[in-house]
């Protein structure tokens, strides 16, 4: 069974990297990072299991996000990554990044890498079902995005 202190839920924030516009316009980060765990905005601190600032690579987000509720899975558990946040805050980087450049992947292609590397290196005698859920909620609607 898995360890009960990684069975919980965990709230980590991430930063996305200024977008092209932001940089010619001057755009600047207003948030402080003090340490791994805390950001703060204006003055007032924020506390989460875990911050990442801009600068933090796409391996860096995965292996503290996603990396051990792939493992679990491969284990039999159920696992769910949810991204949450404004529109241009960097959900879609963070969660798809670029598909065909390995150090700008997000995380759903190296859960698919991950998982296939997996299955790959067990007896090919065994099979393996695997189902995957991608939705959108959006004004209170929920859109399956893999339908």
């Amino acid at each position: 069974m898995a360890d009960p202190a990684e069975c919980s839920i965990k709230v980590m924030c991430r930063f996305r990297p200024l977008n092209d516009s932001e940089i010619q316009r001057g755009d600047k980060y207003i948030c402080k990072f003090q340490g791994g765990e805390t950001v703060a905005v204006g003055g007032k601190s924020y506390v989460y299991d875990y911050v990442f600032p801009s600068n933090a690579t796409q391996e860096q987000v995965y292996n503290a996000c996603a990396k051990n509720i792939v493992k679990d899975v491969l284990d039999g558990y159920n696992g769910t990554i949810f991204a949450y946040g404004q529109t241009s805050s960097g959900k879609t980087h963070t969660m798809e990044g670029s598909l065909h450049d390995p150090d700008c992947m997000g995380i759903i292609p190296r859960i698919a890498q991950d998982i296939f590397n997996y299955i790959y290196s067990m007896d090919e005698n065994l099979e393996f079902h695997i189902k995957v859920s991608y939705f959108e909620i959006y004004l209170d609607k929920i859109r399956d995005l893999l339908d």
